[in-house]
């Protein structure tokens, strides 16, 4: 990605790119939005994602990327958690094994992270290339454009050479509560799910700082 900070963090059949528009469906909807002129930025992280992956795999590695439509930071500025999944735990995912996030074994069950929502067909690629296996590490392709963080999470599965790549963006107004919370219980998740919603996947990250604005980060 141009003009970024790439980090690390060690403690998913190959996928070519899927003929999508680039642009979240509501970036030219309004003001609002958080990246509200910004598209051309959001085209270009995602054409690095592509070409970062098109590197993965010529390295021997299986790649997924998704597309995602809106993302948003949780829990949201206003406390209220309404995308939430409410079908049974089962039918979540989890691929990685090193952290918990059952909600009934935290201490605090506020779910902190990025709800993302993908396309169907792009959630079946995750779900399928995730099950059944641990993601031990990620690095982060991160720009920041005034207040809006741009990201390119590449959650890897070292034992299997598999990569599942997820460009993100926000604004960091929207994440005040997010980082203070991911910050509290050192990680932040992220929510892949189908507009449907029901049912995720989810990617816990041990090292939040690496998804959040430098000011936010400590």
């Amino acid at each position: 990605m141009n003009d970024t900070d790439t980090n690390t963090d060690e403690d998913s059949e190959v996928s070519s790119k899927t003929d999508v528009d680039a642009t979240p469906p509501n970036a030219g909807g309004g003001a609002d939005h958080p990246i509200s002129g910004q598209n051309d930025r959001w085209e270009a992280v995602i054409e690095d994602m592509s070409a970062t992956a098109t590197e993965y795999r010529e390295a021997g590695w299986e790649t997924v990327e998704v597309h995602p439509g809106d993302i948003l930071p949780l829990p949201p500025v206003d406390g209220t958690d309404v995308t939430d999944i409410t079908t049974p735990q089962s039918d979540d995912e989890n691929p990685s094994d090193d952290m918990n996030t059952n909600p009934d074994e935290r201490t605090d069950d506020t779910r902190v992270g990025l709800d993302v929502i993908v396309p169907t067909n792009e959630f079946e690629r995750v779900a399928a290339a995730t099950s059944g296996t641990t993601f031990d590490s990620y690095e982060s392709f991160r720009a920041e454009v005034g207040s809006i963080l741009f990201v390119v999470a590449a959650i890897e599965s070292s034992a299997h050479d598999i990569a599942v790549f997820v460009p993100l963006y926000y604004r960091a107004d929207d994440a005040q509560l997010m980082a203070e919370h991911a910050l509290s219980r050192g990680e932040i998740d992220i929510f892949l799910r189908p507009l449907s919603n029901d049912r995720q996947v989810v990617f816990t990250q041990s090292d939040p700082e690496l998804l959040l604005p430098q000011g936010m980060a400590k």
